[in-house]
């Protein structure tokens, strides 16, 4: 059979093109990268997604929860809300039986603090006032840590929480720049971010292991909560955002390198935090300019400053709005309600 040279050229072109792999189809440098994250395992409502080396990030208890598990012992950031103490332990447990040895809260939100009691009754009870009377060894229990003002914020309640105490109350406290302290064999920085999300917010950095887990000040579900009746405020968090960026490295065009875990959300690295801190700088300074201009809130919102941005981080109405208010508050000196 003859065949036109035309239509002879076109076979030739849709068979080279059936064997191209299809797009979006795996490649083997995809494939490389996927293999340093394993299939998602859900352990009693909690998933625990591996973040790098012996780190891994459980989600479902209220809010991200951080855990390093090395030859001492689990550290973990953050004991989720109210009631998860027990899941949030049993995830663990599915990775190791070793013993909970630190817990640093990132805030005194409910969501971060709500399982400290839990958590702290898990490991035996606070560490150093927990004797072999109680069948354990003298050092045995958790050490809890978090800032000063965090934990006085704890102490006096709020937030969907009444006041904690007992062992629900981190042992140690700092008000401090940064608390440093070894777990696991790994050099780890608790740093304190002023005037951030609150007034007593905290990254901890990981630094043999590269990873940041950054609290409420980085999400990446929801514009930032900037809770001024908590000492919240937008420029304190355009400044944790920065010093977020400058811990976080990229390895290689602007991808991979440091991970950081956010208070809610996936797993991320410094370009997604570049972003994030740059969607709330461009959206500050349009509502300073309004400011500026003399226009109420009504008209601010109204001209819609965070348009673009809502499909990304606005979860509903009231998300947005009181976003917008917050900073319009804190710019034209009006009183938080």
């Amino acid at each position: 059979m003859n065949i036109p040279a035309a239509n002879l050229r076109w076979l030739i072109f849709l068979v080279a093109l059936a064997a191209i792999p299809a797009f979006g189809q795996q490649v083997p440098a995809i494939t490389a990268l996927t293999a340093e994250w394993p299939e998602i395992v859900k352990v009693d409502g909690i998933e625990i997604l591996h973040v790098r080396k012996d780190m891994y990030m459980l989600v479902g208890g209220g809010a991200n929860v951080t855990v390093q598990i090395g030859d001492a012992g689990v550290m973990l950031v953050d004991a989720g809300s109210t009631g998860q103490a027990e899941k949030i332990v049993a995830a663990i447990r599915h990775l190791t039986r070793k013993p909970l040895r630190f817990l640093v809260n990132t805030s005194a939100d409910a969501d971060k603090i709500g399982g400290n009691a839990g958590i702290v009754h898990a490991a035996g009870g606070p560490n150093g006032l927990v004797g072999a009377a109680a069948g354990n060894p003298p050092n045995a229990g958790i050490l809890t840590i978090a800032q000063g003002n965090a934990v006085d914020r704890m102490m006096a309640g709020g937030s969907g929480l009444p006041p904690l105490t007992g062992d629900a109350l981190p042992l140690s406290s700092f008000f401090t720049a940064k608390k440093n302290f070894y777990a696991n064999g790994e050099p780890v920085e608790v740093r304190f971010q002023p005037h951030a999300h609150t007034d007593g917010d905290v990254f901890v950095f990981f630094r043999g292991s590269d990873v940041v887990s950054a609290g409420d000040i980085f999400r990446t579900d929801s514009y930032p909560v900037i809770d001024a009746a908590e000492g919240g405020t937008i420029q304190g968090e355009i400044d944790a955002l920065n010093a977020l960026v400058d811990i976080a490295i990229p390895e290689r065009n602007q991808m991979g390198g440091t991970r950081v875990v956010p208070g809610h959300g996936r797993i991320c690295n410094q370009t997604d935090v570049v972003e994030y801190r740059d969607m709330v700088t461009i959206i500050r300074d349009r509502i300073r300019d309004m400011v500026r201009k003399d226009m109420t809130l009504e008209q601010v919102k109204a001209a819609h400053p965070t348009l673009e941005y809502d499909g990304l981080y606005a979860a509903d109405d009231r998300t947005r709005d009181l976003f917008i208010e917050t900073i319009y508050n804190e710019l034209s000196g009006r009183k938080q309600k």
